[in-house]
Parts: C-alpha cells; sequence; structure tokens
C-alpha cells in the first residue's frame, strides 16, 4: 500500500470538511486547516499532524457555524440578555 504524503493528506482533509460544511465557502474551510496546520508546524513527529489538523479545523468549524446560528436567532446576539 502506498503512503500518503502529509500534502496528501491535509488536501483530503480540506475535501472533506468542505463536503460537511457545505454553508462555508471552501476559501475559508482551507484557511482554518491552513491555521490549524500552522500551529502544528515545529512538531518534529508528523505522523499525526493530518489527523491532528483535521481535528481542530473540525472543532473551529463547528464553533463558527454555532456561533453563526445563534445570532441569527432573534435576541442571540451578543450581550442581547
Amino acid at each position: 500500500m502506498l503512503k500518503r504524503t502529509e500534502a496528501q493528506a491535509i488536501a483530503a482533509a480540506v475535501d472533506r470538511l468542505a463536503e460537511r460544511f457545505p454553508d462555508e465557502p471552501r476559501s475559508v474551510v482551507e484557511d482554518v486547516v491552513a491555521e490549524e496546520y500552522s500551529l502544528l508546524d515545529g512538531c518534529r513527529v508528523r505522523d499525526y499532524v493530518a489527523i491532528l489538523v483535521e481535528r481542530g479545523a473540525r472543532r473551529r468549524l463547528v464553533r463558527r457555524q454555532l456561533s453563526a446560528d445563534f445570532a441569527s436567532v432573534p435576541g442571540g446576539s451578543p450581550g442581547a440578555a
């Protein structure tokens, strides 16, 4: 079996996240993944970088989605209590 490169794994993660979050522009998904990837830039052990990047990006996109959903509810803006 061929081993995927880190770049291929990150590209596949972007594809999966873009499919999972269709309401987010692909460019936003790519930016979030790039930011998560940069956080792990100095890691010496690279085996799990793609998995960690995808998990971190997924968490951020879920929070973004929840924040947008909350803001769309009447009286749901922060400080509206």
